[in-house]
């Protein structure tokens, strides 16, 4: 390469400043020499100019596709850096707890038991029993916005309530379906039992339910272990137990069936289903668990987009699952416009005030922003990066009374009972495993590639452009300096000549002196 070489005086051009001749001769010598792809080209003393500006746009452009690339390794390695994995398809079912279920009655109070709390209280003037149970449906205004309502309806209510010095949970609380008059008959796991043991009364979003195996606060989790098989589900015989119940009032003619993960709260997320009187159902439930490998726990919660159920504290919900932001959200809302929450969503974990019938008004006209259709009312709800899954799929068919069966659950079954089998369809369930889709071996590998498919670089090259960019550039720089100094000294060298010969007949041509004179350049 001739890096040991000294420049002479005509290797270097003056009208140049020293770092800029060693710039020069440093790129040629890297474009010579290097083992990037086609820079050689662009230096060749062979070719024209034309083949090198050729050579140099298509260098140029390699290297813009290189760095292209390079970028959306990146950014597809910051964005998404886990993937999904089935690890098994046959993990066994006795591992889960049974799948949480709710049952939720069409019409919100049993009538017989609020006409006979209803006659008990001090009425006001003009008042009847008949017009406080007429005018019950004003409750929907809690939970929807599908009807509004005038002021004597509201005040009708209200006024009963402060007549009998009732809070709002006393008043519902005499109101309420309780389990034993929806559920008629249960079994689970084949063996018939009391449906109390299996089921308590729960919140909701569409008021109080009977849930089994859900964790609630207020609620005892019975931690029933799940198996597969119709034999192995729950069974239920559901009844309404009031001599009043008026379907055509009511939305629709049977129950709810609210499906969801244990700790989320029964609302409009869980997966719902409508059980209709005088039918048989059947509902197969197939299981998927989502959980995470350590590599991906100890990723922060910006690198994996999801987060762990500890790490996002809600005001109103006690545990994390993305149901329960989307409510507590709901919740937030509430308060923010109405300055109060509905009554079923007190947990007494803040000191909210309760909805009163005052407060529907407010409810059902900021019922767009309540429930986030609007952006600007939205919140942060991150997904949760461990959760389960349910796949329900629902058959049924009319009920048969007079159909002989010698199994001793079908037995005293009425015609507007709704009958429903709730299994898991088999005894294993899938699981998938989240793992870190690239690490940054991976991530420097994809970079590499990508260099190394445009411009053939690697990270010898790296090495290689540091060399010369340090080392032969200061020594190509102190050669540079050398020559100039060498160009200055020879301009500044003293000429030695004799004087001029004295002529003939001059007094003085005995005497000569021996005389010298420096010419140089000025």
């Amino acid at each position: 390469m001739g890096h040991e070489e000294e420049l002479s005086a005509e290797d270097i051009d003056p009208k140049k400043s020293p770092l800029r001749g060693a710039l020069e001769r440093t790129w040629n010598d890297f474009c010579a020499t290097s083992s990037i792809h086609g820079l050689k080209y662009t230096r060749d003393k062979d070719t024209n100019r034309m083949v090198h500006f050729v050579w140099t746009l298509i260098s140029l452009v390699m290297f813009i596709c290189a760095i292209v690339m390079a970028q959306t390794f990146y950014a597809d390695y910051r964005r998404s850096p886990t993937r999904m994995n089935v690890e098994s398809d046959h993990t066994p079912v006795s591992k889960l707890y049974f799948p949480p279920i709710t049952i939720c009655p069409e019409v919100l109070f049993n009538m017989a038991k609020s006409k006979a709390f209803i006659e008990t209280l001090n009425m006001t003037d003009n008042v009847q029993v008949a017009d406080v149970l007429q005018h019950l449906h004003i409750f929907y205004g809690f939970m929807l916005d599908d009807e509004r309502f005038s002021q004597d309806e509201i005040e009708l209510l209200e006024s009963l309530l402060l007549h009998n010095e009732l809070s709002m949970h006393q008043f519902v609380d005499r109101l309420r379906w309780d389990c034993d008059e929806l559920l008629f008959r249960c079994r689970f796991r084949g063996e018939i039992m009391n449906c109390n043991r299996l089921f308590q009364l729960s919140k909701t979003f569409f008021g109080h339910c009977c849930s089994f195996n859900l964790r609630q606060r207020g609620i005892n989790f019975t931690a029933q272990p799940a198996a597969g098989g119709l034999d192995n589900g729950l069974s239920l015989i559901l009844r309404y137990k009031d001599e009043n119940y008026d379907a055509l009032k009511s939305y629709s003619h049977g129950f709810k069936l609210l499906i969801q993960e244990t700790d989320a709260f029964p609302s409009a997320h869980a997966i719902c289903k409508f059980l209709g009187l005088s039918t048989e159902s059947f509902a197969t439930l197939r299981v998927e668990e989502t959980f995470c490998s350590a590599a991906v726990k100890a990723l922060s919660i910006e690198q994996r987009n999801c987060i762990f159920r500890d790490e996002f504290q809600l005001r109103y919900f006690p545990d994390y699952v993305y149901p329960n932001c989307e409510l507590n959200c709901r919740v937030s809302n509430m308060v923010k416009f109405c300055g109060c929450h509905t009554y079923f969503f007190d947990f007494n974990r803040t000191k909210d005030r309760i909805c009163s019938f005052r407060d529907i008004p407010c409810l059902v006209d900021n019922f767009p922003d309540i429930i986030t259709r609007q952006r600007k009312t939205q919140c942060h709800c991150p997904l949760t990066c461990e959760h389960f899954d349910y796949d329900v799929q629902i058959s049924n068919s009319p009920l048969q009374l007079n159909m002989p069966v010698i199994d001793p659950f079908y037995a005293d079954i009425e015609h507007n009972d709704a009958i429903i089998h709730i299994f898991v369809n088999s005894q294993v369930y899938r699981r998938v495993r989240v793992d870190l889709l690239s690490n940054m071996v991976t991530l420097v590998s994809n970079l590499g590639s990508a260099f190394s498919l445009f411009v053939g670089m690697s990270m010898l090259s790296l090495v290689e452009i540091i060399y010369y960019a340090s080392v032969i550039l200061r020594r190509n720089y102190v050669q540079e300096c050398r020559a100039r100094q060498k160009l200055q000294l020879l301009h500044r060298r003293p000429n030695f000549a004799w004087p001029p010969t004295k002529r003939t007949g001059d007094k003085n041509s005995n005497q000569q002196k021996s005389v010298f004179y420096i010419a140089g350049h000025n």
